[in-house]
């Protein structure tokens, strides 16, 4: 089945287009994984119409939504209001149409958003029977609700930050191998390996230059997250430089390590040394056959070796898996998520696949449309870590995901990444460090303003001062 879609609203384009995607492989995309057309017509200055017509079908089906008034025409946030409103009732109404035309219903009903437990808790601090809300207005379905809920009781700890706490992200975008599923601007070890010292050089200064806007302000830091990429895959001394610069007085401090062929005793050893206290031995699936079709140049042998050595560490350590990864059977998926259960790692993330632009799967055409399979691998997920007494704890969705589903982190009880809570709830200001890192600032408690650092590491070098500059600005 083909779609046309015609609407008034210009600034609604991208969430139209996530609900109709979201019923994919119900319906067709086009080439390039796109409806084929999205255009608007204004009909009257407070209804919209929505247009759709079927390519086997002559009928032109309508539906009409009324704007509903939130605010007094004279209210300064009349308009932002009343938009909200539209866009959250219009997308209602269109996800409605669809079930009717397909027959499918989807888990998250007509919720597209990044963050669905953000969403959960601004709807509780507006007094509102959120439980209700995502259920009869949103359409979210009964089992998610219940793990929206779930999460955002099990967050309640550390979802409140005071005003003058921070989160400190470090990035290093570089990795051994690109993995068939990356869309990250990490760039391979072998390609740039001339910039990886001049890089760390100025990751330092930057991480200095954190440090005077920290004290200057008198900021205390929750947590501290080295991401990527991969860290790991930085030699030695610019391993341990990194590490060093990125300690402050706090109480986490992850380093996403990651791939296991780059985890070695001499970098456990950096770790430990400058109070490293949580990190991550990723294996994204227990399956050799899958690790070489990804591009994971490791096997599962090591997976387990580099994980028996970190636990000689005092570290919490943390395993991902994807659902959904290319020729796996949900007995694979299954066998993946028993083998991490086994090694009891503090935290396990469950990731849903998402074929984004720019990864080898997506460019090659890989279909990761079948949504029961899915559903069943996420659903067993969920299960077998419940019943293993792991709490979810974090979540978050992307676009072109399998099923329209969702990532969701799962922690033994007391193991929960404060950064992981505070990044996806956008309940914290956080100081990005290295290129493509992007700075998070709140303001009065709700305003969220956004700083990005330059993303490729060429750019990054070349851009050092205006950098620093704009940081300093930013944060002051």
């Amino acid at each position: 089945m083909k779609i046309n879609f015609t609407c008034n609203r210009q600034e609604f384009d991208n969430d139209y287009r996530d609900i109709l995607r979201a019923f994919y492989p119900f319906i067709v995309l086009d080439d390039d994984g796109e409806m084929l057309s999205l255009e608007l017509q204004e009909i009257e200055e407070n209804v919209f119409d929505c247009l759709i017509k079927c390519d086997n079908s002559k009928d032109l089906r309508r539906f009409t939504l009324e704007r509903v008034f939130l605010a007094d025409k004279g209210s300064e946030y009349y308009e932002i209001k009343c938009n909200a409103q539209i866009k959250r009732h219009s997308k209602v109404v269109l996800y409605d149409f669809l079930v009717k035309l397909t027959g499918q219903t989807l888990p998250y009903g007509s919720l597209t958003g990044i963050r669905p437990t953000k969403l959960y808790h601004e709807t509780l601090q507006k007094g509102l029977d959120a439980e209700k809300y995502f259920l009869d207005t949103l359409k979210v379905s009964h089992d998610k609700v219940n793990l929206i809920k779930n999460i955002c009781d099990n967050q309640k700890d550390f979802y409140y930050v005071k005003d003058n706490e921070v989160d400190v992200f470090v990035n290093i975008p570089i990795c051994v191998s690109r993995c068939s599923y990356c869309s990250f601007i990490s760039a391979e070890l072998k390609r740039v390996k001339q910039f990886v010292t001049p890089y760390c050089d100025i990751l330092a200064d930057e991480l200095k230059r954190t440090k005077e806007i920290i004290d200057k302000m008198g900021l205390k830091v929750s947590s501290v997250y080295i991401g990527g990429g991969t860290p790991t895959s930085l030699d030695d001394a610019n391993f341990e430089r990194i590490i060093k610069e990125s300690k402050f007085d706090c109480d986490e401090y992850t380093v996403e390590a990651g791939r296991p062929d780059t985890i070695t005793k001499s970098k456990l050893d950096i770790m430990s040394k400058y109070g490293v206290t949580r990190i991550s031995v990723n294996p994204q699936t227990f399956n050799q056959r899958t690790l070489d079709l990804i591009g994971r140049s490791h096997t599962v042998e090591e997976i387990y070796d580099v994980y028996k050595l970190a636990r000689k560490y005092d570290f919490d350590i943390n395993m991902d898996l994807i659902a959904m990864l290319p020729q796996e059977s949900e007995e694979d998926f299954r066998h993946s998520v028993d083998c991490a259960i086994a090694l009891k790692p503090d935290n396990i993330t469950a990731h849903t696949l998402a074929l984004k632009k720019g990864s080898t799967l997506k460019v090659g055409g890989y279909d990761n449309s079948s949504f029961d399979l899915a559903n069943s691998m996420v659903n067993y997920a969920q299960n077998a870590l419940e019943k293993a007494g792991y709490l979810p704890y974090y979540m978050y969705k992307q676009k072109y995901m399998s099923g329209n589903l969702e990532n969701v982190g799962y922690c033994k009880s007391g193991k929960a990444c404060i950064y992981n809570i505070h990044i996806m709830e956008e309940v914290s200001s956080i100081i990005a460090n290295g290129a493509g890192g992007i700075s998070k600032r709140i303001f009065d408690g709700d305003r969220l303003e956004r700083l990005a650092n330059p993303k490729g590491l060429d750019v990054y070098l070349q851009r050092r001062d205006k950098m620093l500059e704009d940081k300093e600005k930013f944060f002051s």
